[in-house]
């Protein structure tokens, strides 16, 4: 038997088995209440356990890899607990950031982009921040951002600029908890630390020269 029944690599020869940062984040996980299951080209997503699963955790967060688990992890954090799909309300799509609870949403967001990124090798961070933004149009209301990420650049920037100081208050928030998460099942703090504690203007920066770029 495993000797992490609630963690499960589909193929089981995944190239991230061995990562000790995906351990400990199935730790913490599995902590709380989750079984984690790592599999190539699945959703990444976190729902509860259905009737037909067999018994184990009350909720299952499945993943296509260590910087997906990563992503997710945030948003359980920030979160402060288990629930489906993060408790997102998806008939409030697109979220409205002229709205306190559209710029949390946001916010989050892009907390679970950079915080992602600094947990990986210094090299992954770009392309893995630029891939995470790719997909936010569709919470947004923003179209295709892999065709154009001008939109999402726009909002992002109008918003920060009128409600100054509330991405930062979240990323702090974040970066705090998960430390603190993977510190609660005995990572060492090299491991619990960030690679790059990235600042979000430093990603932000790099997605927006990037854009420019024909």
């Amino acid at each position: 038997m495993s000797a992490r029944p609630w963690l499960r690599f589909e193929p089981e020869e995944h190239p991230e088995r061995g990562s000790p940062l995906l351990l400990a984040l199935a730790d913490s996980l599995h902590a709380a209440g989750a079984a984690v299951i790592v599999r190539v080209g699945d959703e990444n997503l976190i729902r509860s356990r259905r009737a037909g699963d067999a018994p184990g955790p009350a909720f299952f967060v499945i993943v296509e890899g260590l910087p997906n688990l990563l992503h997710e992890f945030v948003h359980i954090v920030l979160v402060g607990c288990l629930a489906d799909d993060h408790g997102i309300d998806y008939g409030l799509i697109p979220f409205d950031v002229s709205t306190q609870a559209g710029r949390d949403q946001l916010w989050d967001e892009l907390a679970a982009c950079v915080v992602s990124c600094a947990y990986l090798p210094r090299a992954r961070a770009a392309p893995w921040f630029a891939e995470q933004i790719g997909i936010q149009g569709a919470f947004f209301g923003l179209g295709d951002l892999e065709a154009d990420v001008w939109p999402m650049i726009e909002m992002v920037d109008s918003a920060r600029a009128a409600h100054p100081g509330e991405l930062e208050m979240t990323l702090s928030r974040a970066y705090e908890r998960v430390e603190q998460r993977l510190r609660a099942v005995g990572a060492e703090p090299a491991l619990a630390r960030p690679v790059v504690r990235w600042r979000f203007d430093v990603l932000w920066e790099g997605l927006r020269e990037a854009a420019r770029t024909p």
